[in-house]
């Protein structure tokens, strides 16, 4: 009986090797197109390619290789993350409970500015204007001569508030302005008085 299972073997290798004996004939192009596909690392057989026409479901449903450089990966994927960072910070703000504050009744907040107009009349080659609004003359606004001869003039914005100001004319002489109020200070240095606003 030992040798009925090693007969068996022996006729099962004479059938295969009978599938296996006759010579495999390629065509002329066979090598080509083999060395070809090894190269490109490529099934042997062309893809067939269908074409669909646009914006069809196909078309959509359709894989397409995408190719960008790694710079233009790198500029995506940061802008997808400053996108996601952004919508998160958003969505964190509108859900953090916040003071409820009632709403003021009767409140009224006055921000209004003021342009004034500033003149100075007299004979001068400079005038520049200083006050308690630009801390007297740390940034000195300078006024522009007018058409008529001896008139100076800057419009500055001004809050709403009692101001004191003076003209410096010529770089050193510290002039009143003789049409306002004015104020004398300890050292009886006269400046001007403007109000702006109610």
């Amino acid at each position: 009986m030992s040798e009925d299972p090693r007969r068996k073997d022996e006729v099962f290798g004479d059938r295969v090797a009978r599938l296996l004996r006759p010579v495999e004939r390629f065509d002329d192009h066979f090598e080509t197109d083999l060395v070809a596909a090894i190269r490109a690392d490529r099934a042997i057989e062309p893809r067939l390619v269908t074409r669909t026409r646009p914006l069809t479901p196909e078309w959509w449903a359709t894989p397409r290789p995408l190719r960008m450089s790694p710079l233009a990966g790198l500029t995506l994927a940061a802008s997808l993350v400053a996108i996601v960072s952004l919508g998160t910070l958003e969505l964190t703000r509108s859900r953090a409970p916040g003071p409820v504050q009632a709403p003021a009744v009767g409140q009224v907040v006055h921000d209004t500015i003021n342009v004034v107009r500033f003149v100075f009349v007299g004979e001068a080659k400079t005038v520049s204007l200083v006050g308690d609004f630009n801390a007297w003359g740390a940034q000195p606004v300078a006024l522009m001569p007018t058409g008529s001869t001896g008139t100076w003039t800057a419009s500055i914005p001004l809050p709403n508030g009692r101001h004191e100001y003076a003209f410096i004319v010529d770089g050193h002489k510290w002039v009143a302005d003789p049409f306002a109020p004015s104020a004398s200070d300890d050292f009886d240095t006269r400046s001007s008085i403007i109000t702006v606003g109610g």
